[in-house]
């Protein structure tokens, strides 16, 4: 009767330091990945980020001829630092310039670098850019820091260096006109179609309040004409045009005899691709147009 019950309990014990052992093992293949090359490798516990340095900018220039950027840095696993700015062609900062800095400092009591390390130093804190929060009179710099930050934390996901590139205009159609008729009774208006996430059409006219346009209006053509040396159909044209061709609204110049109608066009047209192409806002805008 012992006998037996001393062959239960080796039996017992065998079984379960074999259970001990497999379930080692497991906990060792837990924490084990796969290598590109089939080998296992230690995956990291100390966070979701791959170390390394990884950048996000947008694919083209803004309205006022800025590319934003954001540069992140992953140290143990986790995001170390942030720093967000705007470049141009020639390669200089936008908080370097003084006339940006200057004014913006009037606005808000702070440089656009203090502003920008802000948002740095938000997400260093949070670790997921849809967590920042927007840094007060940098509305619109906080909006683009957050879509770069996203892009740029998701290469770090899989440690992946090559810089990622953010479309800054969403498809679709983005109407824009005057919140009030002008002194002689014309509202401009601006419509504008992005696709393939380029400025791929833009129609700018005039309205009054009996729906005629103004480029229809064979009077007003006759009265302009001889004065200013250029009328509604014409201007409107070769504004649209020079649109199309640079794709960029600050490298749009002003055509001559028509600077009013330009300066309109250019406003309306800064506030459909700042404030509508980029979130991807298609809902029609009123906005006051300075004369």
């Amino acid at each position: 009767m012992k006998k037996r019950l001393l062959i239960g309990t080796m039996v017992f014990l065998i079984a379960a330091l074999t259970a001990c052992g497999g379930n080692k093992e497991a906990n060792n293949g837990a924490n084990k990945g796969t290598s590109a090359d089939g080998n296992q490798t230690a995956v990291t516990e100390k966070g979701e980020y791959v170390d390394g340095t990884y950048k996000a900018s947008y694919d083209r220039k803004d309205v006022r001829n800025w590319i934003a950027y954001v540069e992140i840095t992953v140290k143990d696993g986790k995001l170390e630092k942030a720093y967000y700015d705007y470049t141009n062609e020639d390669g200089k900062l936008r908080t370097n310039d003084e006339g940006y800095t200057t004014a913006f400092k009037n606005a808000n009591k702070m440089t656009p670098r203090e502003a920008f390390d802000q948002l740095g130093e938000n997400l260093v804190k949070v670790q997921v850019a849809d967590k920042v929060d927007v840094v007060s009179g940098a509305t619109h710099s906080s909006r683009n820091f957050n879509e770069l930050a996203a892009a740029a934390l998701e290469k770090a996901k899989a440690g992946d260096t090559s810089e990622a590139t953010v479309h800054l205009y969403d498809d679709g159609t983005y109407k824009v006109e005057a919140d009030a008729f002008d002194d002689h009774g014309w509202k401009p208006f601006v419509e504008l179609v992005v696709k393939d996430n380029k400025i791929e059409s833009v129609d700018f006219n005039y309205v009054n309040e009996e729906g005629k346009l103004k480029t229809d209006d064979a009077e007003y053509k006759a009265a302009m004409e001889p004065k200013s040396g250029t009328y509604p159909q014409k201007y409107t044209e070769e504004l649209e045009k020079q649109l199309i061709e640079k794709q960029l609204i600050g490298d749009v110049d002003v055509v001559s005899g028509a600077t009013t109608s330009s300066n309109n066009f250019h406003a309306l047209v800064e506030y459909a691709l700042d404030d509508m192409a980029e979130v991807g806002d298609t809902s029609t805008k009123a906005i006051k147009i300075e004369e």
